[in-house]
């Protein structure tokens, strides 16, 4: 008789050290023909779609951190990637103090922009590489009752987790993609292009760090929460290198390929120049408390 479905693997319980070097090691891949952001441009672009802007991740992410106690009033907070100040600014109203910290100069310019707009003097926004910062040159080691990131690559990897635990005397939180499909990037793909799909994301990160956590001895928690957005769009440069960042290789973002996808964009704009853009999303949330490690 064979073993029952389900259990398979499981004669090898508890999981040694060949499993945590298994997924340290997914921790610190890259999906093939990823490239780098550029952070600034994103950051115009998302200045001009408004406050609204991340409003509902933002939302989410108060009241999963609030039912879990992380978000008291007198909690000093950190931002890894503060991108344009939002969660931050969310933060900052809850808590004594929010420190965010962000690669891009120009996403740091509008997020104090923003943090003045909303009247708050308790948050702190610093231009600053993550993955380069000394936390005890700095002051930091366990300066935050919350360390908080969000979609950022800045704490990818073993280094940047381990920094994200420096810094914390409590909390730890991550938010990242489970899966995103943006229907118009896709179409444009197949059509331009003739394959199926653009960069697609698959969890990994989200999967090997909840891995490497409970293998570590923490007791990691796991919150999902999916979204449906659409909206209208004007295919101008900046757009065409937005479309092409997520969608195309390193090596196929050309002038060539990007006059090939501003005229594609062109001929499926409606009566007023736009084009409607569909994105389906799941966002997976990890938080743990680096105090509470199983014996």
């Amino acid at each position: 008789m064979g073993e029952p479905e389900g259990l398979q693997g499981m004669r090898d319980w508890p999981p040694g050290r060949d499993d945590l070097e298994y997924f340290t090691a997914l921790l610190e891949s890259r999906p093939s023909g990823s490239c780098v952001p550029s952070w600034d441009r994103r950051a115009e672009l998302w200045a001009r779609e408004g406050e609204s802007k991340g409003g509902q991740r933002v939302s989410s992410a108060v009241a999963f951190l609030t039912q879990r106690g992380a978000l008291c009033p007198d909690y000093a907070v950190a931002d890894i990637g503060c991108g344009p100040g939002k969660f931050a600014a969310a933060f900052g109203a809850r808590v004594r103090s929010v420190v965010g910290l962000d690669l891009s100069e120009r996403m740091v310019a509008h997020g104090r922009e923003y943090i003045r707009r909303q009247g708050l003097t308790n948050v702190d926004l610093r231009v600053c590489d993550f993955q380069t910062l000394d936390v005890d040159r700095e002051g930091l080691r366990k300066a935050f009752d919350l360390v908080f990131s969000s979609l950022t690559p800045a704490v990818r990897g073993v280094d940047g987790l381990s920094k994200v635990m420096e810094m914390s005397r409590g909390f730890c939180c991550n938010v990242t993609h489970l899966y995103r499909h943006n229907r118009l990037r896709e179409r444009m793909v197949r059509e331009v292009f003739g394959r199926e799909g653009g960069q697609e994301l698959d969890g990994r990160w989200f999967y090997a760090l909840f891995n490497v956590l409970f293998l570590m001895g923490y007791c990691p928690e796991t919150g999902y929460e999916t979204r449906h957005q659409e909206r209208l769009v004007r295919p101008d440069g900046e757009y065409v290198e937005f479309v092409m960042e997520h969608a195309l290789t390193p090596e196929e973002q050309t002038m060539e390929n990007a006059a090939r996808v501003l005229r594609w964009l062109e001929k499926n704009t409606d009566q007023e120049g736009m084009v409607r853009e569909v994105t389906d999303s799941c966002y997976g949330t990890v938080f743990w408390d680096v105090r509470r490690r199983r014996g």
